[in-house]
């Protein structure tokens, strides 16, 4: 009986043992399968599908590059879906403004540095990107240069997908027939006498195919003022006598020849598809670097070269223009701007995206991506040169209120005036100023 006894206690413990690391499994394994279904509720969240809009415009080459850009970036992660909208520069600002004022804008698009007063100060249609730091590699980009060229006040308003600078893109042939030197230092004074001579010699040729209010009117007036277009406080950075002069030296340039006749230039907004341009009978034009390549390849049987933007001796800025080559925005009304911001990021600073991209948005804005680039020779030689020239002497960045597209659009109508002589210079100086002060009053 006694032996009965212990038996029986032995295996009621041995029972109570094993019933306690049962259970101290189960609470274990319990625990373990809350631990990992958190983590994978946390990687399907972080991994939820999401689709986004990228909408640019361009030439085909950008399209096609972007589109590659795409298609890897999706592969890589195969819970993101973009969609791709793209066309050409006219009427894309239009289309994009009434798309925000819908609701229909798209999550990714890049600014025009024009539009960035417009819809990114004053109607803050887009994120500041610092709040999205965390998804995007903003180290890759330099710090001075981002708080130069892509803040506006305080706001990160995109990431440069260039360094974009205004230089003189020439016809080397062209220059060759009217014997003129290659290493010409150009000034206002040196743009017409030359350009009056070359039309003199032959009719049919021009020095200078169009100029417009950000090429021409804005730095011509820049460079006798050494201010802005328009303070930031909303005053005007110039005064009648700056702008006749320049409206009078406009009308000067046409009426000697040395510019194409508006009314045949405005057939072409685009000076690289202007027959006079192809056939080699303009001999240069104001230009951005990102748009070398284009202007290279419309040359028929030309090469195609570039030099400093006009600077005067006694000009109180350069006022060449260097600024990002469209910022990358991301919509502020987004349903997945952490999303966008990862693309954004992926498409700017890693080198596989910029092998893609090549020099489709000019000079790549990250120095890692632009060396790859260039080592692998993927940039043209003339666009990276262009930028390198603008660099040597830039102008101070144009603030946001400058380029306001409203604004340039009053700037283009008496340039317009002037040319048709509808106005004198005197009177398209005045009346500029008054439209522009109204318009500055509507705006705030």
């Amino acid at each position: 009986m006694k032996r009965m006894m212990i038996t029986l206690c032995l295996t009621l413990s041995m029972i109570l043992l094993f019933a306690g690391c049962q259970a101290k499994n189960n609470e274990s394994s319990s625990k373990t399968n809350t631990e990992n279904n958190v983590v994978k509720e946390e990687v399907k969240a972080e991994n939820e599908e999401a689709t986004l809009r990228f909408s640019w415009w361009g030439s085909e080459g950008r399209h096609k590059a972007l589109l590659e850009a795409i298609d890897v970036y999706m592969d890589k992660n195969p819970h993101i879906t973009i969609e791709a909208e793209y066309g050409g520069f006219d009427g894309y600002y239009q289309k994009l403004v009434t798309q925000f004022a819908g609701g229909t804008a798209p999550d990714l698009t890049p600014l025009s540095v024009d539009w960035i007063d417009e819809i990114s100060v004053k109607r803050d249609l887009v994120y500041d990107l610092n709040e999205l730091k965390e998804h995007i590699n903003i180290g890759a980009f330099d710090a001075d240069f981002l708080s130069k060229y892509a803040v506006f006040e305080n706001k990160l308003v995109g990431l440069p997908m260039g360094v974009n600078g205004m230089t003189i893109a020439y016809n080397k042939q062209f220059f060759e027939k009217f014997n003129i030197p290659e290493d010409t230092k150009w000034d206002w004074e040196t743009i017409h006498s030359i350009g009056k001579r070359v039309h003199e010699e032959d009719p049919k040729a021009y020095l200078l195919g169009m100029l417009d209010s950000r090429g021409f009117l804005q730095p011509y007036v820049n460079q006798i003022t050494g201010n802005q277009w328009i303070n930031d406080d909303h005053s005007l950075g110039f005064d009648a006598a700056s702008v006749s002069e320049a409206f009078a030296y406009y009308k000067k340039l046409l009426d000697d020849g040395v510019l194409q006749p508006v009314e045949e230039s405005a057939l072409y907004p685009d000076v690289s598809e202007n027959p006079q341009w192809i056939s080699g009978d303009i001999g240069m034009t104001f230009t951005l670097a990102s748009t070398i390549t284009r202007f290279k390849k419309s040359l028929t049987d030309s090469e195609l070269a570039v030099s400093m933007f006009p600077i005067p001796t006694d000009a109180k800025t350069s006022a060449v223009l260097v600024n990002p080559s469209n910022p990358l925005a991301i919509n502020k009304t987004s349903e997945h701007p952490e999303e966008a911001a990862k693309f954004a990021s992926w498409l700017l600073t890693d080198l596989e995206a910029a092998a893609i991209l090549g020099d489709v948005y000019s000079v790549p804005a990250v120095k890692a991506s632009m060396d790859s680039v260039v080592e692998k020779q993927l940039i043209d030689a003339t666009v990276a040169e262009a930028v390198d020239i603008a660099l040597q002497n830039p102008g101070e960045p144009v603030n946001g209120i400058s380029g306001n597209n409203e604004l340039a659009q009053l700037q283009k109508d008496y340039m317009e005036k002037v040319a048709f002589g509808k106005a004198t210079p005197e009177q398209a100086a005045q009346e500029l100023i008054d439209r522009t002060i109204e318009k500055l009053n509507a705006l705030k």
